[in-house]
């Protein structure tokens, strides 16, 4: 379903289902941990203001389909199971990014979230979807959490 993290009662939501969480809680499919899970939704929502390198990786049908199906939160099949990867850049496990204690992780992440909803300079382009404007970023920080917090059955 479509939503955005700008939409009454959404961050809400989201937050409440990633404090739900705890440090036991096992993913239905993946090799991350929650711990993990958590810093990789705050290293991911980090490119919203360009603060991680990305390449240009677009092309006609990555910033045409594959960005409708993402901003809208379409469920396309391998969206489970794993099937999808992450980009190189932000991937915690082959980065092999040291985490802090869940409690910090999830504090991280409410506080990146607030800086995307309180600001107006955000990056103008992602590393797949090419041209980004605020409303399509804020659809995107849904669908990504979405995504996570549903592999952990939160």
């Amino acid at each position: 379903m479509k939503h955005s993290i700008y939409e009454a009662g959404i961050k809400e939501n989201i937050f409440q289902r990633i404090d739900s969480l705890s440090a036991e809680t096992q993913g239905r499919w993946g090799k991350l941990n929650a711990t993990q899970m958590v810093r990789h939704l705050s290293e991911a929502a980090r490119m919203t203001f360009g603060e991680i390198p990305m390449p240009d990786r677009s092309n006609f049908i990555t910033r045409s389909l594959f960005k409708w199906m993402f901003i809208t939160n379409k469920k396309i099949p391998g969206r489970e199971k794993g099937k999808l990867q992450t980009f190189p850049e932000i991937d915690i496990v082959k980065l092999g990014l040291k985490t802090d204690d869940l409690y910090k992780e999830k504090e991280r992440y409410k506080a990146i979230v607030e800086r995307i909803i309180t600001t107006d300079k955000l990056h103008k382009e992602h590393t797949v979807f090419g041209k980004m404007t605020k409303d399509e970023w804020g659809h995107l920080t849904y669908a990504h959490a979405d995504y996570h917090l549903t592999q952990f059955n939160s």
